[in-house]
């Protein structure tokens, strides 16, 4: 029985299963003998398909795809994240007035910290301070006394911690002591290494009465100092900031007198304008 191609080539897929009838299979046999395009055609039907061979173990590619989709997917929410953070930032100068309204906004909301309990001292000064007291601009308190023992007499205290975008510190001890403990503590001072610290912030000196005994003072940063005021008493002071001015109000913050003579530290200060070269 004489078939056409197109006949064979519909049966050749359940001819190479061996699902066609007796009679059908001797009728494509037949065809097959003498057509070469149907013959290549059953042939390529009965050649297996190539298997697929893994450079590494299945698992480990399969191991290998989730790791690679697990960081597609940590890039996207960062990437949605940063989205969502500066969109917040966009709104809020839309709603503030631009940059400069938005920076203090800002500020605004971050709160003055006063603490005058002198049990707290370790915590803002010595080796064990925490961790946003302990460094304080590399300013160089070891002019304050290590710690507040028995034999010391606090009559003032006062720490001040204020950080709108940078850390701002003010603070003062005023110790009595009694002899010998004065003494040894006035020698100790005087023993430091001072700074010339005159010209900086507008300072010229202390008033009548307080002699300076020790000094840090850095051109950027502030002071960090101890006077001897009389009657076995010794103030220590430090006044450490950044960008040239206080954002505190300092003057209503510390007694006057333990101020050096001409310091200014304001945000319109002339020290400052003569550093950022406004002058």
């Amino acid at each position: 029985m004489k078939i056409d191609c197109d006949i064979v080539k519909d049966l050749l897929p359940l001819y190479t299963e061996q699902l066609v009838s007796e009679k059908s299979r001797m009728a494509i046999e037949e065809h097959l003998e003498e057509c070469e395009q149907c013959r290549k055609a059953c042939q390529e039907m009965r050649t297996p398909p190539p298997q697929v061979r893994y450079d590494r173990e299945p698992a480990e590619s399969f191991r290998k795809y989730i790791k690679k989709e697990k960081a597609k997917s940590s890039i996207k929410s960062a990437v949605i994240t940063a989205a969502i953070v500066l969109l917040v930032i966009i709104v809020r100068l839309a709603m503030t007035g631009g940059a400069i309204a938005y920076l203090a906004w800002d500020s605004a909301k971050a709160e003055i910290f006063e603490d005058t309990d002198v049990s707290h001292y370790a915590w803002y000064m010595g080796e064990n301070a925490k961790e946003e007291y302990d460094v304080k601009w590399d300013m160089d308190e070891s002019i304050f006394p290590g710690e507040i023992t028995e034999d010391m007499h606090v009559l003032d205290y006062k720490m001040v911690y204020y950080n709108p975008w940078d850390a701002q510190y003010l603070s003062y001890l005023v110790v009595e002591y009694d002899e010998e403990a004065y003494h040894a503590e006035a020698e100790r001072l005087k023993d430091y290494a001072s700074t010339e610290y005159r010209g900086n912030y507008g300072a010229e000196g202390f008033l009548e009465g307080y002699l300076l005994l020790a000094m840090e003072a850095d051109p950027t940063y502030g002071f960090v100092y101890a006077l001897e005021a009389g009657n076995r008493q010794i103030v220590y002071v430090e006044l450490i900031f950044c960008n040239y001015f206080y954002d505190l109000d300092y003057q209503e913050m510390i007694p006057g007198e333990y101020l050096p003579v001409g310091f200014n530290a304001e945000s319109g200060n002339p020290y400052r304008e003569k550093m950022l070269g406004y002058k």
